[in-house]
């Protein structure tokens, strides 16, 4: 959660109307009961369904960007979504309090921040359902959509075939800190946090402990294909000017040490995942290396669809 920060993400502004079953692209809002509505797009065709699930204050089109030399992010055909919708229907929504790329916020009906993941998980279930998204579903988190996906996944086992872990969120960072380091952390987050509100008044925002904790209540995932992708690029200097006065000179080293020993220990909550370190990325997997990120969820895609033939043993 941590470096997750983004200036997040988007696309066009979406238009509203019904949800669809067709295979047919879409980009609109739905009605998900309770006076809301989310932003969905979805496009492609093909079965598993690739759900991307974007991180913290993230929308959907951070999944069509992609980071260019001079550091910019821009639309680009070989970006995550357009690139997994030419093998399967891959679909990513905005959360309420979310920002697109071009520094527009959602159309996503507010609710009151901070929001939880397991509040995540029960809007996207209805999401999915009132769109008539087609399971079974691939879910793809990134960052703060790992404990999404993952709590997802546990609760609703039959509808989910594969899980794809982009530098995802991990409780294991919490235990990875000292109690004063955690409070460090925090602090950090709360700094970003009020940024973001002097900009966005109802943007995304999560308790980190919460977060955790409900991902450590939540029903385990089944065996089924995983891939976690780890970030390995870390920018001390710009994680410093995140910190709050006085914290220790040393706390970049201290917080990426257990960020890494964090992503180690999620990769091994999944006996027989693929577990990718050399990614030649910052947090910003997707944007940075959107092919590594493809092939992964082609990968998944992939063992999906041949366990779907492939008749249980007796």
């Amino acid at each position: 959660m941590t470096a997750c920060g983004t200036s997040a993400t988007g696309s066009a502004p979406p238009e509203s109307g019904g949800a669809t079953s067709t295979a047919t692209p879409f980009a609109r809002l739905v009605d998900i009961g309770g006076g809301r509505r989310l932003y969905l797009e979805c496009r492609g065709s093909g079965s598993p369904t690739v759900v991307l699930v974007p991180g913290l204050v993230a929308a959907a089109d951070t999944w069509s960007h992609v980071t260019r030399s001079a550091g910019t992010r821009t639309p680009s055909a070989a970006a995550v979504y357009p690139g997994v919708g030419g093998f399967t229907r891959v679909c990513s929504y905005d959360r309420p309090g979310t920002a697109r790329e071009n520094g527009g916020f959602t159309t996503s009906t507010p609710v009151s921040q901070p929001t939880t993941s397991k509040g995540d998980v029960a809007d996207l279930h209805a999401l999915l359902e009132a769109a008539r998204v087609p399971g079974p579903y691939v879910l793809v988190g990134w960052s703060a959509g790992g404990p999404i996906v993952r709590i997802y996944a546990g609760e609703y086992p039959r509808e989910v075939s594969g899980l794809v872990l982009v530098d995802a969120e991990s409780e294991f960072l919490q235990s990875e800190l000292t109690p004063e380091q955690f409070d460090t952390l925090l602090a950090l987050i709360r700094n970003d946090d009020s940024k973001r509100v002097a900009q966005w008044k109802d943007v995304e925002r999560q308790d980190p402990a919460t977060v955790f904790a409900q991902v450590r209540a939540a029903p385990p995932p089944p065996r089924m294909p995983v891939v976690v992708l780890s970030g390995d690029t870390f920018d001390p200097d710009a994680f410093r000017a995140r910190l709050p006065a006085g914290a220790p000179a040393d706390f970049p080293g201290v917080f990426w040490r257990a960020q890494l020993a964090a992503q180690g220990a999620l990769a091994r909550e999944f006996p027989g995942a693929r577990y990718v370190t050399k990614t030649d990325s910052d947090h910003n997997i997707h944007n940075n290396q959107p092919r590594l990120v493809i092939d992964a969820i082609r990968d998944v895609v992939e063992q999906a669809r041949q366990r779907e033939v492939t008749p249980s043993p007796s």
